[in-house]
């Protein structure tokens, strides 16, 4: 029989997004485990302490460092796969039974092929046959699917839902995923100091007609289609520079924002006042500015300007983008392309949760069908 084994890949991290994955990678673990399709999980990581005990095997990072291909194609050599379940840190947490039982599980066609959560920016997947010569020259898992699809395998991607698309890469998504009703116990835990009010501000936003979303960055087109559906209030919609990662150009200086342009002459400040003027609830993806800009810091000082704390912020543009955003009079929410992806999913779906009388929830009418439809 066909021998799958899930591997996770947990890099060290102390700050909030590296305790958040950390414990949403231990719940994903457990599910893994639990599994009959699943015959072996293992999680590479330069800390093993975290794991001990859990049942799993625990490859300790070389002493030159994490290298993504290099690094997974050995493991799926010494592990003699048939089937490659991979996992990001943080990715998956959030998938229904029903869902990973459909990744776990996928044969939509016969081999080579790989079912991702998102063929442009991959987090996770199946890949059948693993392919370790191909993973070879990859350093992130960002453009996976790309490498994958050059290599003549055939392509798909699960539904785009919270639970496919939510990666834990930003404080953005954290103060939406803290607000949800049912987390595991330690992720829970481990989100207890992060600020929701902007994210509930969001997801309250979302069921008022008359109130306007803003959203900028890389959203694309499956959040602007479950907003149109699913969304009471209005949105205003400025989207650029998707797959900007996957491809390479925020690190190759080729990002050209038309915010940033903005920026660039009338200053940060005046840019926060424009975008705030848009709507009762800003979700913005900053990172699309900060290439723009030339700008790549640290984890620390991107995670302080996504809670809009400018004393943990050192760059001089950066530092009064963020001390705007910190007192704008909307409500904002800062991160990255996860924040503006899988993170509005997961307020779409908590919107409607729960708190709010079914009965009353705004539906968009449609259109009747035409005979011969």
């Amino acid at each position: 029989m066909a021998r799958t084994v899930a591997v996770l890949c947990i890099p060290q991290a102390e700050d909030v997004v590296g305790r958040a994955r950390l414990a949403a990678s231990k719940s994903l673990v457990r599910r893994l485990k639990e599994h009959p399709a699943v015959d072996e999980v293992a999680v590479a990581t330069p800390d093993t302490a975290p794991w001990e005990g859990l049942g799993v095997e625990v490859i300790a990072d070389p002493p030159a460092g994490w290298q993504f291909g290099v690094q997974l194609a050995e493991i799926v050599a010494d592990h003699r796969a048939d089937r490659l379940l991979y996992f990001s840190a943080g990715s998956g947490v959030l998938l229904t039974d029903e869902e990973l039982t459909q990744l776990v599980e996928a044969t939509p066609c016969a081999p080579p092929y790989a079912v991702l959560n998102n063929f442009f920016s991959t987090d996770f997947g199946l890949l059948v046959p693993p392919g370790g010569e191909h993973l070879t020259g990859l350093v992130r898992d960002n453009p996976l699917g790309f490498r994958l699809w050059e290599r003549g395998y055939h392509c798909y991607e699960l539904p785009r839902t919270a639970g496919s698309q939510l990666d834990l890469d930003t404080p953005g998504e954290l103060q939406i995923l803290a607000c949800h009703p049912d987390l595991p116990v330690e992720l829970e835990e481990a989100l207890s100091e992060i600020p929701t009010e902007a994210a509930r501000a969001l997801v309250v936003t979302l069921t008022k007609v008359g109130a306007q979303l803003a959203l900028v960055g890389r959203a694309g087109g499956v959040a602007l289609r479950q907003l149109e559906m699913n969304a009471a209030c209005r949105v205003r919609l400025y989207s650029e520079e998707r797959g900007m990662e996957a491809e390479g150009r925020d690190t190759a200086g080729l990002v050209r924002s038309l915010l940033g342009m903005y920026a660039d002459c009338a200053g940060p400040e005046a840019l926060v006042d424009a975008v705030c003027s848009l709507g009762d609830v800003v979700v913005w993806d900053t990172r699309v500015l900060m290439a723009h800009r030339g700008l790549w810091p640290p984890a620390d000082e991107r995670f302080s300007a996504d809670l809009m704390r400018p004393d943990g912020v050192r760059d001089a543009f950066l530092k009064q983008l963020v001390s705007a955003c910190a007192e704008a009079e909307v409500p904002m929410l800062l991160g990255g392309h996860s924040l503006v992806s899988g993170g509005l999913l997961l307020a779409i779906e908590l919107a409607w949760r729960g708190e709010v009388d079914r009965p009353k929830r705004y539906l968009p009418l449609g259109l009747p069908r035409r005979h011969g439809d």
